[in-house]
């Protein structure tokens, strides 16, 4: 099975923001546990990611993991989001992170996360899998956690299709990412 999001950051993409991807990730199965290839193509930066399941996670075909997520959120990253979920989340988190940055793609800010450029990501809105299978293998590859806390079954059960959706919490720590998650589920 192969899932392809040919431009995540649309909005981004559309306006002239160069912060929007192609995300492609292939499967052997029909789950995020599945997933044993991973490929987002920066098209601002020029930066490609990379992750195979069970051997690692690259930029640009350097290994990442040398810099990892601060264990305290000194940056987290809000995505699928309008300003009125902005405003409305945005206190829920603000014990937890220094600052706030809003990016549009959330394949990329995963792929930040993953590079440990910053040290959260979450989605306001549920998200499809399509905007995370890629980026989600780069974060685990590299043992960072991520959950999809408006769903009952572990993130590695959460299907590859696009009727599933939930929110997400990712982080380099479980700590972290149940923090964030537990902030937004109040």
């Amino acid at each position: 099975m192969v899932v392809i999001d040919p431009i995540d950051g649309s909005l981004n993409a559309k306006r002239g923001i160069p912060f929007f991807s192609l995300s492609v990730a292939v499967a052997d199965g029909r789950t995020m546990d599945d997933v044993h290839f991973g490929f987002v193509h920066d098209f601002g930066s020029c930066e490609e990611w990379t992750a195979s399941r069970g051997e690692g996670a690259w930029l640009d075909g350097e290994p990442l993991g040398a810099v990892r997520p601060k264990d305290e959120i000194e940056i987290l990253v809000f995505e699928a989001t309008r300003t009125d979920l902005v405003a409305q989340e945005s206190p829920k988190v603000a014990a937890l992170a220094h600052r706030l940055r809003i990016m549009g793609s959330t394949a990329l800010s995963l792929c930040h996360l993953a590079a440990g450029r910053v040290d959260g990501v979450c989605t306001l809105k549920p998200t499809r899998s399509v905007d995370i299978a890629a980026g989600q293998l780069l974060c685990r590859e590299l043992g960072y956690a991520l959950e999809l806390f408006d769903v009952p079954e572990p993130f590695g059960a959460a299907p590859l299709d696009v009727e599933g959706r939930s929110r997400l919490a990712a982080a380099g720590t479980d700590d972290v990412c149940r923090q964030i998650a537990r902030a937004l589920s109040s």
